[in-house]
């Protein structure tokens, strides 16, 4: 029986060993990641537009700056506008449907649902068009510009692209850089209120602040400064000339100063319109469209009066010492 344990111990280890290379797949034959359908840089791209149904999205880059001219111009967030670029170049086929695509009509290819068109700076375009819906779920059939290959491609992919106007759009009227602010005045419907910052010289959450006349720790700040930051619209703004601004019910004032200490005043403006405040920034471009009742919610949140330390646990007085029996 002794001269059997070795071999059972090696038995066990081979046993053990093919377990394991089983589930990290070693004995899986490993697929080759498609390349991707496009490459293109993007300082090299002159615009894009996103066609689905009977709409039509148009980003042109001038310098580096992107502007929408299709199907109205927004206020954009640059991120996204980059940011479509780069899942344009992550494209990839799942595989091939029909080599020669012959017949597109039986793919909804004659007429594409939706296209999708990178034009560069040369004149060149690079155009993905998707078709019908594939019987296996998930998956279009689609063909890049340039080939007659009609392929499989996930919807995954499809829906990255296919943005609507609002995904565009930059949503926030107020941008804050919290580290260079150095106070905020709020007024809202004839109410006032201020928070500002005392040691100018230290991060803003390590810095006392004065709510009011209220002494305020950095970490406790914040949340007023969030509830600025944070305001968001869903509707389309507009451009902040088509909004009179006599008589504002809402007035924020944020007073920065940049690396060299130099302060500057940034003011908003909101006018009512039945339930919405139309904020836009004094002399800016665009107005946004907020309800009335998250401007409220605004001026309550500065209504709030900071929150108190917790006060420390009190010292248990010393026990006197045991008197000593008299010698």
């Amino acid at each position: 029986m002794r001269r059997l344990i070795p071999t059972l111990i090696l038995v066990i280890i081979c046993v053990g060993g093919f377990w394991y290379a089983s589930s990290q797949d070693f004995f899986k034959e490993k697929k080759d990641t498609p390349p991707p359908l496009a490459k293109v840089t993007k300082t090299d791209v002159a615009s894009y537009t996103i066609k689905s149904g009977g709409t039509e999205i148009e980003l042109q880059q001038k310098d580096g700056k992107w502007t929408m001219t299709k199907p109205s111009a927004i206020p954009l967030n640059d991120y996204t506008a980059n940011g479509w670029i780069d899942s344009f170049n992550l494209l990839s086929k799942d595989s091939t449907i029909d080599a020669e695509g012959k017949d597109l009509a039986q793919f909804g290819l004659d007429k594409p649902q939706q296209q999708f068109t990178v034009k560069l700076n040369n004149g060149t375009e690079q155009t993905l068009s998707v078709g019908n819906a594939m019987l296996v779920q998930g998956f279009d059939y689609a063909m890049f510009s340039g080939s007659p290959e009609v392929f499989k491609l996930s919807d995954s992919q499809v829906k990255s692209l296919a943005l609507a106007q609002m995904d565009f759009m930059e949503k926030s009227p107020i941008k804050l850089e919290y580290e260079q602010v150095r106070g905020v005045n709020v007024e809202w419907q004839g109410a006032k209120y201020t928070l500002t910052k005392t040691d100018t010289d230290k991060k803003s959450y390590e810095a006392n602040w004065k709510l009011g006349d209220k002494e305020v720790k950095g970490a406790d700040a914040s949340p007023y400064l969030d509830k600025i930051q944070f305001l968001s619209t869903d509707q389309p703004a507009k451009p902040a000339g088509e909004v009179k601004m006599d008589a504002p019910e809402l007035r924020i004032e944020v007073k920065s100063a940049d690396t060299s200490g130099k302060e500057t005043t940034t003011v908003y403006l909101g006018k009512v319109q039945q339930d919405n405040v139309w904020i836009a920034q004094q002399d800016g471009q665009w107005a946004y469209s907020l309800p009335v009742a998250t401007v409220q919610e605004l001026a309550d949140k500065f209504k709030e009066p900071p929150q108190q330390p917790e006060p420390s646990p009190a010292t248990s007085p010393s026990p006197s010492p045991a008197a000593q029996p008299q010698q």
